[in-house]
């Protein structure tokens, strides 16, 4: 019995050290969330202003389609191009499936592109470990995102990276494997973007539509205009990607801390009351040696 209850007094005391790391973890999680949910709808304001504009200023530009430059303008052989498929994953652990999931579509997604040449970019250490175990080859990357917020410098880089590539016809697509929001609910599934060619060029005016009064003034180049108003198309699109990543990571990170808290509030609950048992029978065994061996109690 003494061995029983020291073991049971043992794990008492780690749950209850335990108990209060994970309550913290979940609020952390919890408040991350909400910073990146919240970062999001001022990007979400930000990108349908941005739009309105743009949408006024293209009214007004003659759109052809992008003149991608070329490295050797006198060599005619056709350039070679290739795909990159970016994967945004966690750095930080207790996220279940979350990675696994990535690396999981990962893999199905190059086996159905079979025979295409298809770089992977990988965002994330534990996204990492999760592609080596599906045998993918990819290019490790740090994390794009620094708490509730999206490292602007290195996502920046990336772009530049990918807009010249593509300008330069080394690329002919660029597309994102990361959670986003579905719905007006809080459900995140992994999700294949396509970043690269810019949907700029779907923008479809009504004809209908009273423009705007008095006409904006537009000065300057008018593909240079356009150009920059795609990049910043395209660098917007990422971040509000990166950010729904934020989201969903936290939102995993937070559901799995909630259900270990009740796991843990009920192991505690049942802990303590088998200490307490355990209490109440060595004080009756106690007792009774007591009474026996000054004779009030016949020995049994």
């Amino acid at each position: 019995m003494s061995e029983g209850k020291e073991r049971a007094q043992s794990r008492l005391e780690n749950l209850e050290v335990i108990e209060p790391l994970l309550s913290s973890l979940r609020v952390l999680s919890l408040s991350t969330m909400q910073m990146a949910m919240n970062r999001q709808q001022m990007l979400d304001k930000y990108a349908a202003r941005f739009n309105a504009l743009a949408t006024e200023v293209m009214r007004r530009v003659e759109v052809t389609s992008p003149i991608r430059k070329i490295a050797e303008p006198f060599d005619f052989r056709p350039v070679k191009q290739a795909q990159v498929l970016a994967v945004i994953g966690s750095t930080r652990g207790i996220v279940g499936q979350y990675n696994k999931n990535l690396a999981r579509l990962t893999r199905q997604t190059l086996e159905k592109n079979a025979g295409e040449e298809i770089r992977v970019v990988a965002f994330g250490t534990r996204v990492h470990s999760a592609l080596r175990l599906e045998n993918v080859e990819f290019t490790p990357q740090e994390s794009l995102s620094a708490g509730s917020l999206p490292d602007y410098d290195s996502a920046a880089r990336m772009i530049r990276e990918w807009s010249q590539g593509f300008e330069e016809g080394r690329l002919s697509h660029v597309k994102v494997l990361s959670y986003k929001r579905r719905g007006p609910t809080n459900n995140y599934k992994p999700v294949l973007t396509e970043l690269l060619p810019s949907k700029m060029d779907n923008i479809v005016f009504d004809d209908d539509e009273e423009e705007s009064f008095p006409p904006p003034i537009i000065e300057g180049d008018p593909a240079l205009i356009f150009e920059k108003i795609e990049s910043h198309f395209t660098a917007l699109s990422f971040y509000q990607l990166i950010l729904d990543t934020v989201a969903a990571e936290n939102l995993f990170r937070f559901r799995l801390l909630e259900e270990a808290k009740e796991n843990t509030s009920n192991l505690l609950e049942e802990l303590s009351l088998e200490v307490q048992a355990n209490r109440r029978k060595e004080i009756t065994q106690q007792l009774q040696e007591l009474l026996v061996g000054s004779g009030m109690l016949a020995q049994r």
